[in-house]
């Protein structure tokens, strides 16, 4: 492993533990035993070493979401699995990450929304697309209307003004938002599949 990934992958498991207004530079040489002359070769400064971070965690969960898409055996199985592979995230992560990210570092929130909500749509429409032609989802919706909503509903998971987290959990608002989707979309033989698989 280079210097530079253990960097990253230190760091991110400190923000995921801690957020980022409350992770220090100091904090993150202590973690990985350098000193502050050693990580400046690597990143310019905190913004920047957050917004790389940021920018390889996009790449690697959209990495895993296509091996997901890949190996399904149908479109429900594969909503199913990407459900659980962001419940499993949303349950490692500080609640304070995402309010950290939109006040402190917008810029990087922004790679979220616009780089990594476009995938999810893409995402979602193309299942959407494959349930229909698999008859496990209603014929009756417009597959790009409803991957929108899809993503425009996912917001509500970093909305603290009417879902603070104090009092809602990620990975439950997630899971409600799952369960609202599938039932909402899925066909009688959606329905079935759906009875007999757990997120």
């Amino acid at each position: 492993m280079t210097l530079k990934d253990k960097i990253f992958l230190s760091t991110f498991d400190l923000f995921l533990k801690y957020g980022i207004k409350s992770v220090s530079m100091d904090d993150i040489c202590r973690k990985l035993g350098i000193s502050k002359k050693t990580i400046y070769t690597v990143i310019e400064n905190k913004k920047d070493l957050i917004e790389k971070i940021i920018q390889l965690h996009i790449t690697k969960d959209e990495e895993d979401i296509n091996a997901i898409t890949q190996s399904s055996e149908t479109a429900v199985d594969e909503m199913c699995k990407i459900g659980r592979h962001v419940i499993k995230f949303l349950k490692e992560m500080k609640p304070s990450l995402i309010y950290d990210l939109q006040k402190y570092y917008p810029q990087a929130w922004d790679m979220i929304e616009d780089q990594h909500y476009g995938f999810i749509y893409r995402t979602i429409k193309a299942n959407l697309e494959r349930g229909q032609k698999e008859g496990l989802y209603l014929k009756s919706f417009d597959p790009d209307i409803i991957a929108k909503l899809y993503v425009e509903k996912t917001h509500c998971i970093a909305d603290e003004e009417h879902f603070p987290s104090a009092n809602y959990g990620r990975p439950q608002l997630f899971e409600q938002l799952f369960m609202y989707h599938m039932r909402g979309i899925s066909s009688s033989e959606g329905l079935k599949l759906l009875a007999d698989i757990e997120i």
